[in-house]
C-alpha cells in the first residue's frame, strides 16, 4: 500500500494527512498558521508535516512525497506559492524549500483545487460532467473541473471571493469566516446563536446568506454544473446551511434552473478534502496508484 503526505494550508491553520491509494486518511494532524512571517509559516507546515511522518523505524512505509494545497494564485509547474491574500508568501519557493527539509517529491496547487479533486474522486470522478466546489473558510474561492481536466484560465482563476456581487466590498470580506464574526462573539458562536434564534445575529447572518446565495447563482448561471459542492470550515461545522442557501437562491432562479437546487450538495470529505486530494494527487503523479488514478490520467 503507497502513502503520501497531504498539506492543506490555510490563514488560520494548517492540517496535514497521511493519506493511502484508498483516498484513507490514516493520521491527522493540524497546527496555527503564522500568517505574518514567512519563515515562520513555513516552519510551521514543516512542523505538521513531522507530526503524521513515520518515525524512523517505525512499521510504516515511508511517504512517496508531499501533495501541497495553498490558497490564491500558485505557479504549479514551477512549484511557487505566488500571491496569497491571508499568508505572507510572495513567490515563494515551498517546493524547493519542503523538497530540501523532506527529500522527496513534492507538488504544489491552489488548495480549493486538491480539495476539489478530493471531492470530485470520492464522487466517482466522471469525465463527462462539470464538477464545481465551492468553499467558505477564511477566504472564500471555488474550483471547477470539467470533462476532468481543470479550469485554471490564465492562472488566477476560481477566485470568486474577490466579485463584489451587492454592491461594496468583495464577497470574501462581506461573507468569509471572519466576516461573520463581530460583537464579542466568534464566527461559530454566531452560527450557534443563530440556530437558536438570537434575534442579535439574526440580520447578520441573513446578510451572509444572500451573499453566498448570489455567489452560488452566479457559478450556476456560467457553468450550470452537474455537481456543486459547498465545503470549507464554516459549511463543515453548519451543515443546516445548505438549506439555508437552497432558499436564499430559489427567488434568484429560474424555472428552468430549479433543478440545480438539488445538485447542490455538501462535502463528503469534511475538514480533510484538501489534505486528502492533495496526498491522492502525490500518489496519482508519482506511482499511478492512487483512488480514481485512471480517470485522472486520461486527461494529463
Amino acid at each position: 500500500m503507497a502513502v503520501a503526505v497531504g498539506v492543506d494550508i490555510g490563514g488560520t491553520k494548517v492540517a496535514c494527512g497521511r493519506v493511502d491509494d484508498n483516498g484513507q486518511c490514516l493520521d491527522y494532524a493540524e497546527l496555527p498558521s503564522m500568517p505574518h512571517d514567512e519563515e515562520k509559516m513555513f516552519l510551521q507546515v514543516t512542523e505538521c508535516i513531522r507530526e503524521v511522518w513515520p518515525t524512523t523505524g517505525a512499521s510504516q512505509k515511508p511517504p512517496v512525497g508531499i501533495g501541497v494545497g495553498v490558497p490564491g494564485k500558485v505557479d504549479a509547474a514551477r512549484g511557487v506559492a505566488v500571491m496569497q491574500n491571508n499568508l505572507p508568501w510572495v513567490n515563494f519557493p515551498l517546493r524547493k524549500r519542503l523538497r530540501e527539509r523532506f527529500s522527496v517529491d513534492v507538488i504544489l496547487d491552489n488548495d480549493v483545487c486538491m480539495a476539489a479533486y478530493g471531492e470530485w474522486i470520492e464522487r466517482g470522478g466522471e469525465r463527462e460532467e462539470t464538477f464545481v466546489y465551492f468553499t467558505v473558510s477564511t477566504g472564500i474561492a471555488c474550483c471547477t473541473i470539467h470533462k476532468g481536466e481543470y479550469l485554471r484560465g490564465a492562472g488566477f482563476a476560481g477566485e470568486i471571493g474577490l466579485v463584489p456581487f451587492s454592491g461594496g466590498d468583495r464577497l470574501e470580506r462581506k461573507a468569509a469566516g471572519p466576516a461573520i464574526g463581530g460583537g464579542g462573539l466568534s464566527p461559530r458562536e454566531v452560527m450557534e446563536a443563530y440556530r437558536n434564534g438570537d434575534t442579535r445575529v439574526l440580520q447578520r447572518v441573513e446578510d451572509v446568506l444572500e451573499e453566498w446565495a448570489r455567489g452560488v447563482y452566479a457559478l450556476v448561471s456560467i457553468l450550470d454544473p452537474h455537481h456543486l459542492v459547498l465545503g470549507g470550515g464554516v459549511m463543515n461545522r453548519n451543515p443546516f446551511l445548505l438549506n439555508e442557501i437552497r432558499g436564499k437562491m430559489d427567488p434568484l432562479l429560474l424555472p428552468v434552473q430549479k433543478s440545480v437546487l438539488n445538485r447542490l450538495s455538501l462535502s463528503r470529505l469534511g475538514a480533510k478534502a484538501g489534505c486528502v486530494g492533495a496526498g491522492l494527487r502525490m500518489l496519482n503523479w508519482s506511482s499511478d496508484s492512487g483512488k480514481g488514478v485512471s480517470i485522472w490520467n486520461q486527461s494529463r
